[in-house]
């Protein structure tokens, strides 16, 4: 863990939206340490029911299944609320995307939470706050054989930022603990071959989204 915190310092000590790094490293480290010791807010370290509930929901895009749940029951997570307001934009065209990206200091209540946040912020192509919710889904639950989405996620963030030596790293953790098939593949491909990105159109279309945006890391 110490050395992915490393690597991930180093990464925004020469971000662009961030010059002055050692004091969000510092912050990071120890907030990421609170969550881990205390479960943030008093919810579970790893996430509530609810919001399990709701990711495994949004994981399959089950846009209308979200919103009847809600409907239902209000959603009363924070992360939960905004992947009701991402199904209705994606099933209605309702333009409530701000609220998605406000508040992303407080939302990351859980591990789950913040991959759920992760995955709702890369489809809205905020390529950097998906790398910082992914990263605090890790330190929460800093247990390495339960963040293999975590460290997935965190690879293509770092092939599409091109921070090619740091997607190798994660790619030979993903290796290493869970699983060398199809996708460490591409991957490794991916952070050795860089030009190869254009066979992916998902990725190659964050790529340069990322590099024409004012991408942020807090919002």
């Amino acid at each position: 863990m110490v050395m992915v915190l490393r690597h991930i310092y180093l990464r925004f000590k020469g971000g662009r939206h961030l010059p002055d790094a050692a004091p969000l490293f510092v912050l990071i480290v120890v907030g990421g340490l609170l969550l881990s010791l205390t479960g943030c807010q008093g919810n579970e370290t790893e996430g509530t029911a609810e919001e399990k509930a709701y990711d495994q929901l949004q994981r399959k895009g089950r846009w209308s299944e979200i919103i009847k749940k809600n409907n239902d029951t209000p959603a009363q997570s924070l992360a939960c609320k905004k992947v009701v307001a991402l199904a209705q934009w994606r099933l209605n065209g309702d333009n409530n995307l701000n609220f998605c990206l406000e508040d992303s200091h407080d939302v990351l209540t859980s591990q789950t939470a913040a991959l759920m946040m992760s995955d709702v912020y890369i489809q809205l192509g905020m390529v950097a706050m998906a790398q910082r919710a992914a990263f605090e889904g890790m330190v929460n639950v800093p247990d390495v054989r339960r963040n293999e989405r975590a460290l997935r996620r965190l690879t293509e963030t770092a092939i599409i930022t091109r921070q090619y030596d740091l997607a190798l790293k994660y790619i030979a953790i993903v290796e290493e603990h869970f699983s060398s098939g199809d996708w460490v593949k591409r991957m490794r491909d991916l952070a050795l071959h860089p030009e190869h990105i254009r066979q992916y159109p998902t990725l190659n279309k964050l790529r340069e989204n990322y590099e024409k945006m004012d991408d942020q890391f807090f919002m």
